[in-house]
């Protein structure tokens, strides 16, 4: 019998004792917390009517500001408006007076709500509001203000038309297993659908009209369960809706998807490989992030160095997605709209590489999403500072 490295066994307890400390707030979470809401909590959430009819193409975009709405939020709803498409915001905030007549004016509804359940809580509210008009809608997309929207030869909105599938994601994650760092040059790209965590990212979703028609889908949502934890939301939300629409037949696909990455990386120059690995964004792996600098101090120019930069690229998007860790590859091979925020405060060194990626970014979506960058660096810094003596 193979033996088990001792570091897996204190993992292994280490992560039991945490489950078993979180038991009775998730059992209360998983049984009550939906129909308190629903019952009680919900009374403050307020429905406004705007000046849009829901009708043809609606697109949910759940915001979280704040500040008041900032210049990417009014991109995202131009961009939104360009491509005929009917805006529904979910402020997860009370919204200024400024800020709700501005959105009235270009959505069919806005929706404050009370931040519960994260993301996945208000797109629920938005469909279940919107539930008598879902089977009428030619098209239903899902976005969220966790990425900037910059520009690209070809919008997200026209590829998911384009895919002519039932469901479309930008991304996805999950689809191979997360092996240890230590043996990443043994790593074997196989991504697949069948990973029973595969899962397309829920900050930029699409359903066509047979999933809208479908009574399945909306008891899906009536029964979701809500939490105030974020890995639960995802494991109930991204991972419980894409594995629903895999588990009743619809066809799906991921407009920027991972399949044959290794194919794609293989045939970059030693150049451009050492380019795509050195910037790598890795905003919650500190060991991952070391093995990629070790991995980097190698020449780029020999047989194993080469093969190192490959297999690392790809032990990064096994362990961390597309979506958060390749921005540079995405923004300059495959004309990806999207930039995660969120690594701009989890990790000094992953902020860094955001911003110098951020700061070459051309035309006015690109340029005020870099100047939103800067800004949150400048609010997370003493988060980073923390990070940093924790490391």
């Amino acid at each position: 019998m193979k033996k088990i490295p001792l570091w897996k066994v204190k993992r292994e307890l280490k992560r039991t004792g945490r489950q078993l400390a979180a038991l009775p707030g998730v059992i209360w979470e998983y049984l009550f917390l939906r129909p308190v809401y629903d019952r009680m909590i919900s009374r403050q959430k307020v429905v406004h009517q705007g000046a849009k009819p829901i009708a043809g193409e609606v697109a949910v975009y759940l915001v979280y500001a704040p500040d008041g709405l900032l210049g990417s939020h009014h991109d995202m709803l131009a961009q939104i408006a360009k491509h005929g498409i009917t805006p529904v915001v979910v402020s997860n905030l009370p919204l200024s007076e400024t800020d709700r007549a501005t959105l009235l004016d270009q959505c069919a509804l806005v929706i404050e709500r009370p931040n519960v359940g994260y993301d996945f809580g208000g797109y629920r509210d938005a469909v279940l509001q919107m539930a008598s008009q879902l089977p009428t809608l030619e098209r239903l997309y899902i976005l969220n203000d966790s990425t900037w929207m910059v520009e690209a030869p070809r919008s997200w909105f026209d590829d998911v038309r384009a895919a002519g599938c039932d469901f479309v994601g930008a991304t996805s994650n999950y689809g191979i297993r997360r092996d240890d760092v230590e043996q990443f040059r043994d790593l074997v790209w196989e991504y697949t659908i069948d990973h029973p965590n595969y899962h397309y990212a829920s900050y930029a979703l699409a359903m066509g009209p047979r999933i809208l028609r479908d009574p399945a889908f909306l008891r899906y949502w009536r029964r979701f369960r809500l939490s105030n934890h974020k890995k639960r939301t995802v494991r109930r939300g991204e991972i419980g809706l894409t594995q629903w629409v895999i588990s009743h037949g619809y066809d799906h696909t991921a407009t920027c998807d991972v399949f044959d990455l290794d194919h794609e990386i293989e045939k970059l120059d030693n150049t451009a490989l050492d380019d795509v690995a050195r910037n790598l964004v890795i905003p919650e792996d500190p060991k991952l992030e070391r093995k990629r600098n070790e991995v980097m101090q190698s020449d780029r120019d020999t047989e194993q160095g080469r093969r190192d930069r490959i297999q690392i690229v790809l032990m990064t998007v096994a362990r961390q997605a597309m979506g958060y860790s390749m921005p540079f590859y995405t923004l300059r091979y495959r004309g990806f709209q999207f930039l995660k925020k969120s690594p701009l405060w989890l990790s000094r060194e992953s902020s860094d590489t955001m911003l110098e990626i951020m700061s070459a970014l051309e035309g006015p979506m690109g340029r005020r999403a870099a100047a939103e960058a800067h800004r949150l660096r400048e609010t997370k810094g003493q988060y980073l500072d923390r990070i940093d003596d924790d490391a």
